[in-house]
C-alpha cells in the first residue's frame, strides 16, 4: 500500500542520511556529559531536551538507522490538548487518570501515571513547537477520542515525521549519533552509572565516560529468549509484527548493576496466519472484523466478537484458547459488505475505518490456488468444519446458535451488541485462522517519576535513567488501549523527563 511503501522509503532515506551524517573515526574513549542508549522517540527525546538545555550528548544505536519502532507508530495519547479544545471534546486529565488506574486493575506506577497524563498535552505542544503537526481522531467506538495522529510532512509520514523532525534539530544542537554502535555494558563505580561500554561495527571497543546515562533500547520484543523468560507468553506463537533488533540489551545492562524490574509482558494483537496471505491487506483485515464469527479449535464460541475494538484484548481472549489460535468465520455478504461499505473496524489508520477492500476477492482466490493452511472455504457450515478441522456438530450447533442471536437481535452467551450481530448464510462461508502477534513488550526497568532507574532497595541507581519500552509500571497485564498512542506518547513524555533529570544530575 501507499503508505507502507512511504514508510520503507522513510527508512532507507534514513540509513543513508545518518550514516552519511554519523561516519566517525574508531573513537577508543569519549568524554561527554550524557549518553543516550537507543536511537527511537525516546531516546531523541531525551537527547534534544538535553542538547537544548546545553549538554554534550551521544546516542549510541545498535541498529545502521534511527527510530526503531518509531517510525511505524502513527499517533500519541494526550487529553484536553489544543486539538481536543478546537473540537470541544471534554474528557478531563482526572477522568483519564481514573480509567486507565482502574483498567488496569491499580497495578501500576500510579503517581507516574498521573504525571504523564497531566502532561500528556504539554507533550504534544514541546512537539509542535519542534515542528510536528497532528490530528484528532476517535479510533473506535469503544475509546474515546484521544489519538493526535501525526500529520504527513514533506516524504515522511507519522512516526518518520517525528524522529526525521527530532534527529534534524538534535545534530544541529552538536548530537552525535553513533550508529551499527551497540551498547554492550554500564560502567558502575562506587554505586553511580558513570558511562557505557559499547562496540562497533567493526569490532571496536568503545568507552564512553559521562554523568548520566539513558536507557532508550525499545524493550526486548524480538527476543524469543527474554519473552520465554520475563513473560507467560510462548515466543513461538505470540510473533513480533517487524524484526528490529529489539533484543532486551538496555534492560539486562540496568539488571546487571542492581536494577529492579516489573512488569514485563508484550502488546498483542490478532492477525491472520497461513500460507498466501499478505501482511496489512484485506484477509488480515478481515480479522478485525466485528461482525465474525469466532470459533475454537473444538468449533464452539469463546467470546464476543467485537472484542476486535480493542485489539490487545481480542489477542487475550484467542491467546488463551487450545494452540493460541482460533478461527474468523463470514460469508459472502462480509464480502461484498468489506469491498462495496468498506470496514467497520480499521487496523490503525494504515487501514482506516471505512477502506473498501477492493482487492480482497482476489486475496480469497490467491489464498485458495495455494491450498492455504490459514484460509479455507466451503459452501455449507459442514463442509467448512471438514476443512478446517474441528467437530462438525460443533461448529454446527455454534453457527445455528449465532444466526439465530442475529435473527432475534439477542446474543444470550456474550451479549454482542444486535448491530454486530449479522447472519452468516449468504453464499460462500470463509474461515480464516487468527493468532497473536505482537507490536513491541512492554515492562521493564522500575522507576520514579523523575524517570531514575530503581534498585531492589527501591532507592534510584545515580546517574541512570530510562524510558519508553524499557520502563515497568504501566500497565498491569494488558496494553491501555482504551488511552490510544499511550506507549508512544509515553516514550516521548519520558524521554523529555530522562532528559531534564540527567540535566539537573550535571548541576
Amino acid at each position: 500500500m501507499k503508505k507502507c511503501t512511504r514508510l520503507m522509503t522513510y527508512t532507507v532515506f534514513m540509513l543513508f542520511s545518518t550514516l552519511s551524517a554519523g561516519t566517525y573515526a574508531a573513537d577508543k574513549l569519549i568524554n561527554t556529559d550524557i549518553v543516550v542508549v537507543g536511537g527511537g522517540s525516546t531516546g531523541l527525546s531525551a537527547a534534544l531536551t538535553a542538547a537544548e538545555g546545553g549538554a554534550n550528548v551521544v546516542v549510541l544505536e545498535k541498529n545502521p538507522y534511527l527510530g526503531g519502532s518509531s517510525n511505524f507508530a502513527e499517533g500519541l495519547f494526550a487529553v484536553e490538548s489544543e486539538y481536543q479544545r478546537a473540537t470541544s471534546y471534554g474528557l478531563t486529565k482526572d477522568e483519564a487518570f481514573e480509567h486507565i488506574v482502574e483498567f488496569n486493575h491499580y497495578k501500576l506506577n500510579a503517581p507516574l501515571i498521573r504525571d504523564f497524563v497531566n502532561n500528556s498535552a504539554d507533550n504534544i505542544d514541546w512537539l509542535n513547537k519542534r515542528g510536528v503537526d497532528f490530528k484528532l481522531i476517535q479510533i473506535s467506538p469503544t475509546e474515546p477520542r484521544v489519538w493526535h495522529i501525526i500529520k504527513e510532512k514533506d516524504q515522511f509520514v507519522h512516526g518518520g515525521v517525528l524522529i526525521s523532525t527530532l534527529q534534524q534539530k538534535a545534530k544541529k544542537l552538536g548530537v552525535r549519533f553513533m550508529l551499527r554502535t551497540p551498547a554492550k555494558s554500564l560502567i558502575y563505580k562506587d554505586h553511580k552509572v558513570t558511562g557505557v561500554e559499547a562496540v562497533d561495527h567493526k569490532g571496536n571497543k568503545i568507552t564512553l565516560n559521562a554523568k548520566a546515562v539513558v536507557i532508550a533500547t525499545g524493550g526486548f520484543g524480538n527476543s524469543k529468549e527474554k519473552i520465554a523468560k520475563w513473560t507467560e507468553y510462548n515466543p513461538e506463537t505470540f510473533l513480533p509484527a517487524l524484526p528490529l533488533n529489539k533484543t532486551g540489551d538496555g534492560i539486562q545492562m540496568a539488571k546487571d548493576v542492581g536494577a529492579d524490574t516489573e512488569g514485563e509482558t508484550l502488546m498483542p494483537f490478532l492477525g491472520a496466519r497461513g500460507k498466501g496471505i499478505i501482511p496489512l491487506q484485506g484477509i488480515n483485515t478481515m480479522t478485525w472484523q466485528p461482525n465474525n464469527l469466532w470459533v475454537n479449535s473444538s468449533g464452539e464460541r469463546f467470546t464476543n466478537e467485537a472484542v476486535a475494538f480493542s485489539f490487545a484484548q481480542a489477542a487475550n481472549a484467542v491467546g488463551r484458547e487450545y494452540g493460541d489460535m482460533a478461527w474468523a468465520i463470514f460469508d459472502d455478504a462480509s464480502v461484498d459488505h468489506a469491498a462495496l461499505k468498506g470496514v467497520d473496524n480499521g487496523v490503525g489508520v494504515i487501514v482506516p475505518v471505512t477502506t473498501k477492500l477492493t482487492g480482497l476477492r482476489d486475496e480469497i482466490k490467491n489464498a485458495l490456488a495455494v491450498n492455504s493452511d490459514g484460509f479455507k472455504t466451503a459452501s455449507s457450515i459442514e463442509a467448512l468444519a471438514t476443512e478446517i478441522g474441528v467437530p462438525v456438530d460443533a461448529l454446527k450447533k455454534t453457527y445455528d446458535n449465532y444466526n439465530s442471536y442475529a435473527e432475534n437481535h439477542y446474543d444470550p452467551e456474550f451479549v454482542k451488541e444486535h448491530r454486530w450481530l449479522t447472519p452468516l448464510n449468504q453464499g460462500q462461508l470463509y474461515a480464516v485462522k487468527m493468532m497473536p502477534y505482537h507490536f513491541t513488550s512492554i515492562g521493564g526497568l522500575s522507576v520514579n517519576t523523575q524517570m531514575e532507574v530503581l534498585g531492589h532497595d527501591n532507592k534510584a541507581i545515580s546517574g541512570l535513567y530510562a524510558g519508553g519500552c524499557d520502563v515497568g509500571g504501566l500497565y498491569g497485564d494488558t496494553y491501555t488501549l482504551w488511552a490510544s498512542g499511550h506507549a508512544y506518547a509515553f516514550a516521548v513524555y519520558s524521554g523529555r523527563m530522562a532528559g531534564e533529570s540527567a540535566l539537573k544530575a550535571l548541576k
